[in-house]
């Protein structure tokens, strides 16, 4: 089995953040604790030579965790400086292993049993990458130099034009062969990179996948006659082969040339496929990081989602009102509804909320896309969602400050207040505000004036309704009568009320900036004891 090399990276990671930021890892053992730094990932069969890789993370695919000789592996990790190991119990105890771990001081991890190996490893790798630990780099894609041979070689021996295409129809290579039959479909197809879309050409795709083995289809208008085979890993479609048959028809060896090139198509498709869903988990890694304050530099950060320098970028987030639940299924949403319609955002989530990075976007269209999205994320899940969108910043070193904006407008819109459906700093920046001030005096008590404090207390320890007669007068600018009819109370009364406030607490109303500190401390705290 093929090892990958680990270069230093410019910073290590740990144990800890892996296990703490990626899916498919628990602990088994940390005798050394979880401050152990990484720095990417070897895949290692127990059979092979064991490669030096410090501060590595080793994959033991195809391990026994009851087997003597997994040990034996940990051993040798250990002496060549591993960060640890990462084993698949399926369902066996793992005891003897635990203890060999703590005999030679190296932490085991375990993964999932029905996670594969290759999620766990890109899972790994992207979470270090994206901080700017290891390196991360994509196998080459089909419709590289092994995929063109291989059409040639193909359309050598049937005749004709051989092309090579995924699941979308995309043409990822193609022969180039001289005197070999096509036709015009095929030469716009080449063209193109992509097939015309056209209902019939739909229902011979669907045969062709359905088939096990080459299935054929007659001259049909402008189509030459064809011939196509399915290309699988397993049982998993990835796309599929088509031949342009010769005037004398498709030979037995032509055939049997065809079955043997989707064989040998498979492991290049798949290895496109996994590249994608790889730059993807980079790019949500990677936006995750910067929105929590650790990623890389913003340069570096720019390159990986695919943004040009100094690039204008704001963030939609969106919530369900039920919370955390929903977050998963609300981020698999949006993520497809963002391959659908803008395949340059990114996705990422948090405990509370997903968020979208628009790129280049004006107000109104961002506006625009988080109005659908909203629509498209609340019939997926069938329960109320909030979005809201940033203004636009210049690049992504304001990352952070994407990010406060966008959680302190779903926090100011939890009653509903902003009407929108899609609610911006516009809609509820009052509102914005009294909540920043409300965390500061939470964070700095001392700011509290002690004479609203005291007529707090007094309210809550006597029954009185100081408080409420304070705001309810503030409320009104200072028009007695206006105050006294929404408590319905006399004039008087609220007079008197306002009287004993001065003798008793040391508040002077008369003063208007102790009136409006007093007022904004009163609205506070009944927006802490009433929150949206």
């Amino acid at each position: 089995m093929s090892d990958r090399t680990i270069p230093d990276g410019r910073a290590a990671g740990s144990l800890r953040f892996l296990v703490g930021s990626t899916g498919p890892l628990r602990v088994l053992a940390a005798p050394g604790g979880l401050d152990v730094p990484v720095r990417g990932t070897v895949i290692h069969d127990p059979g092979d030579p064991l490669p030096a890789a410090p501060s590595a993370l080793l994959l033991l695919v195809g391990a026994d965790v009851a087997d003597p000789r997994t040990g034996t592996v940990l051993r040798r990790a250990a002496a060549e400086g591993y960060a640890g190991v990462v084993v698949k119990c399926r369902g066996q105890e793992a005891d003897r292993l635990t203890a060999e771990a703590e005999r030679c001081s190296l932490a085991v991890l375990a993964a999932g049993d029905a996670v594969p190996w290759r999620y766990v490893d890109a899972e790994i790798g992207c979470a270090l990458a994206a901080y700017g630990v290891g390196d991360l780099s994509p196998s080459a894609p089909a419709g590289t130099e092994e995929l063109f041979s291989l059409a040639d070689a193909v359309a050598a021996v049937v005749g004709g034009s051989v092309a090579v295409e995924d699941l979308d129809q995309h043409v990822v290579a193609y022969s180039n062969v001289p005197g070999q039959r096509i036709d015009s479909l095929r030469e716009r197809g080449i063209l193109e990179r992509r097939v015309p879309d056209d209902p019939g050409q739909r229902q011979q795709y669907r045969d062709v996948l359905a088939a096990d083995g080459v299935v054929r289809f007659p001259r049909a208008r402008d189509e030459l006659a064809r011939a196509a085979v399915a290309v699988r890993a397993g049982t998993l479609p990835l796309g599929t082969l088509w031949a342009i048959e010769p005037e004398g028809g498709l030979s037995e060896q032509a055939a049997s040339a065809l079955r043997d090139a989707a064989r040998l198509a498979a492991p290049h498709l798949l290895r496109a496929l996994n590249a994608t869903e790889t730059e993807q988990r980079m790019r949500r890694d990677t936006l995750r990081a910067l929105l929590e304050g650790y990623g890389p530099p913003a340069d570096e950060a720019a390159s990986r989602l695919g943004l040009g320098q100094q690039e204008k970028v704001s963030l939609a987030a969106f919530a369900p009102d039920e919370g955390s639940a929903l977050i998963a299924h609300l981020e698999s949403s949006l993520v497809r509804y963002c391959a659908a319609h803008l395949p340059t955002a990114t996705v990422t989530a948090s405990a509370r909320a997903v968020y979208v990075l628009l790129t280049s976007p004006s107000p109104a269209a961002a506006r625009r896309f988080a109005d659908g999205a909203l629509g498209a994320v609340r019939a997926a899940l069938g329960t109320p969602v909030r979005a809201v969108v940033t203004r636009a910043y210049p690049d992504l070193l304001r990352a952070g400050a994407l990010r406060r904006e966008a959680d302190d407008i779903l926090r100011a819109t939890e009653d509903g207040r902003a009407g929108a459906p899609t609610a911006t700093a516009e809609d509820v920046r009052h509102v914005v505000l009294l909540n920043r001030l409300a965390d500061e005096l939470r964070r700095e008590p001392w700011l509290r004036m002690p004479g609203v404090a005291a007529l707090l207390a007094h309210d809550a320890e006597q029954g009185t309704d100081y408080a409420a007669t304070v705001t309810a007068w503030l409320d009104a600018t200072g028009d007695v009568a206006s105050a006294a009819a929404g408590l319905r109370v006399h004039p008087n009364t609220l007079r008197y009320r306002l009287r004993r406030v001065r003798e008793l607490f040391g508040l002077d109303l008369d003063d208007r900036e102790v009136r409006l500190a007093a007022w904004l401390e009163l609205r506070l705290t009944n927006l802490n004891e009433n929150p949206q």
